[in-house]
């Protein structure tokens, strides 16, 4: 089950990258705590879930119930026209009348609340605040690594920026995380109340999170832009091989397709560039898929071998981003 995401012709949608400690802080706790594990490095959900103490029981089991993925509006930290920093969302969040709360939950569920959102119904009130609560106790405790991370989230931001004017979006798209898939102008992913939506005149804003690599929160419906949330690239690569390779491409691509990309500076059969890769053939051809589905490399059988090369525009990400 996939939600879809209709953009039509990518050069016409305005495309902006926002940095929202809020929403990596969602993500950090439904990882933490709620048992729905992404991928988040141990140390941070133990730094987590040790300044969250006793957190009210409520609060967690309504954010990542399983078979459930959509979550109300207050939830999540504004419409993203500006960064929002945790301490003014948690305020807000202290703020909001209850009524608000039970509306969007109505809307979200079109009848009687899911099970997991009744003691919320019961009392709006005490919902707000424990989530206001464990927003402030991951925010106490994950805030020095934020702001370590900024200027890596800074460059994160100019790699969007270089691939949007290049026009090469679509394959920052494809690789948004681990499930993601552009293709034919819809963008997907997996998700347990699959929907399809339409761009159409509104905004793309991306926001890279410090989260595991198979965390993804988006808002599909917003009035003037959808959003999506995912992984900073690069967070739980593995270690890179002694060769030179661009750290830049690496943080684009990943660190396997980097190595592929890079490799092949002559054309190379299957097994060779499996051998300079040092990953199984299967992960190979799973790469390769991928980067022959983004225009990056092309596959030739010359007799028994498959040959590999990479495109024109490969070049061009290689150069981009190995200054």
């Amino acid at each position: 089950m996939r939600t879809s995401l209709v953009v039509g012709r990518l050069e016409r949608v305005p495309v902006s990258v926002t940095l929202s400690p809020g929403l990596t802080m969602l993500a950090l706790i439904t990882d933490a705590l709620s048992g729905r594990a992404r991928g988040a490095p141990e140390p941070w959900r133990q730094l987590v879930r040790s300044a969250a103490g006793a957190q009210d029981a409520m609060v967690v089991r309504s954010l990542a119930s399983p078979g459930f993925s959509v979550l109300p509006d207050v939830v999540l930290p504004g419409e993203f026209t500006r960064d929002l920093e945790v301490p003014e969302q948690v305020e807000m969040l202290r703020d909001l009348p209850p009524d608000l709360l039970l509306s969007e939950l109505e809307a979200i569920s079109g009848g009687p609340p899911a099970p997991h959102w009744r003691g919320a119904v019961d009392n709006p009130r005490r919902w707000l605040g424990g989530y206001a609560d464990l927003l402030q106790a991951a925010w106490s405790a994950m805030s020095p690594l934020w702001r370590r991370m900024l200027p890596v989230m800074e460059r994160e931001v100019e790699r969007v920026a270089v691939a949007a004017a290049r026009r090469c979006l679509d394959v920052v798209l494809d690789d948004l995380h681990v499930g993601c898939r552009y293709q034919e102008d819809v963008l997907s992913f997996p998700d347990v109340e699959p929907e399809t939506f339409t761009i159409g005149s509104r905004s793309l804003v991306l926001m890279p999170m410090l989260a595991g690599q198979n965390a993804l929160i988006a808002r599909l419906d917003g009035p003037g832009a959808v959003w999506i949330g995912y992984p900073l690239p690069g967070l739980t690569a593995a270690p890179a091989p002694e060769r030179q390779r661009p750290d830049l491409l690496r943080c684009f691509m990943g660190e396997a397709r980097a190595a592929i990309l890079t490799c092949l500076d002559r054309p190379l059969t299957m097994g060779a560039l499996g051998r300079r890769v040092q990953h199984a053939p299967n992960m190979v051809s799973y790469h390769c898929d991928r980067l022959e589905s983004a225009g990056l490399i092309t596959r030739v059988r010359q007799g028994r071998e498959i040959y590999v090369r990479r495109t024109a525009r490969a070049q061009v990400l290689i150069d981009l981003f190995s200054t």
